[in-house]
């Protein structure tokens, strides 16, 4: 090869780091969860990851965080979807990081009816605050996990969603590995529920101020080891809680001794609780689900499409 062809060669190779940002095989998987989805997506994340060859560090937000990132690190941050936005303390985090010059990025969230208006603009938020400090998200997308609001996912997918998980993540990390970029526009009305639904934090502060503490409370401390809101302090040998919770529901599931409960609100709860790890041993191997039967109608519309798409 001539000399002069080389160099032809590395000045492409330049110019294609410039404009696509620098991937290395380093990378920190940052998530914020607070009933366990997202960080269940987080670890499938570290062990597919390190399949193929990426030294990864793994971190959960917590208030007050204090993850601090190397500028020639790789990150794929992971969030469930709040009122069509990541949480709140993800973009506090963002906005502490420091500039960065073209580091690649990733942006996955997280939710229980999937890639569906008005959600499609939950990671815009994040991805802007991103690109200010000098990341360059190539790739973003959805990963179904059961529903921990509202309404819950019916077993059958519920098992079927925690089962493929895996595979969902390989598929993203083999885009990755391959240089895939994938970015969506997101649709303007959702844009518009993105901006509207950053009220939801007022109310959840007010909710998470009256959460109810029964006398089956032991003072195991559980609930403020695990609130990522830095929410719950123990006085006493009780719970006491403080004006910024993120509704994450983390401890009304979670709570050992099952003593906390809404102070109102209480329909948001699933009434057989959320526990991932108990749907996951539902059902035998190499069942067969009815997906088309189970996702009728507009609230699973997502999920359908989710569960009959290759990636």
């Amino acid at each position: 090869m001539s000399s002069f062809l080389s160099c032809i060669l590395f000045l492409l190779f330049c110019l294609w780091e410039a404009v696509l940002g620098i991937m290395s095989k380093r990378m920190a998987v940052v998530y914020y969860s607070g009933t366990g989805g997202s960080e269940r997506v987080a670890k499938v994340f570290e062990t597919s990851l390190t399949k193929v060859g990426y030294t990864v560090d793994i971190f959960r937000l917590f208030d007050n965080p204090r993850v601090i990132l190397e500028n020639d690190v790789s990150l794929m941050l992971v969030y469930p979807v709040h009122a069509f936005n990541a949480p709140d303390l993800v973009y506090k985090w963002v906005e502490n990081l420091s500039v960065v010059d073209n580091i690649h990025a990733c942006v996955v969230s997280v939710s229980g009816g999937g890639e569906m208006r008005p959600n499609t603009a939950c990671r815009l938020g994040a991805i802007k605050r991103l690109k200010k400090k000098g990341y360059n998200v190539i790739y973003e997308k959805m990963l179904v996990m059961p529903s921990n609001i509202g309404v819950a996912t019916k077993e059958p997918l519920a098992k079927m969603l925690l089962d493929i998980l895996p595979k969902k993540v390989e598929d993203i990390v083999a885009d990755i590995e391959n240089g895939i970029i994938r970015r969506r526009k997101p649709f303007f009305f959702d844009r518009f529920a993105s901006m509207v639904g950053k009220v939801e934090k007022y109310g959840a502060r007010i909710f998470g101020k009256r959460i109810k503490v029964s006398d089956s409370c032991n003072g195991c401390g559980w609930c403020a080891d695990n609130c990522p809101a830095g929410n719950i302090i123990m006085e006493a040998g009780k719970p006491t809680f403080a004006g910024k919770c993120h509704l994450c529901l983390g401890c009304l599931y979670g709570c050992p001794s099952k003593a906390l409960e809404p102070g109102f609100m209480k329909q948001i709860l699933i009434k057989e609780g959320y526990d991932l790890n108990s749907l996951e041993n539902k059902g035998a191997a190499g069942y067969e689900v009815d997906v088309e039967g189970l996702t009728k109608g507009s609230l699973w519309k997502g999920l359908r499409k989710y569960l009959s798409e290759n990636n």
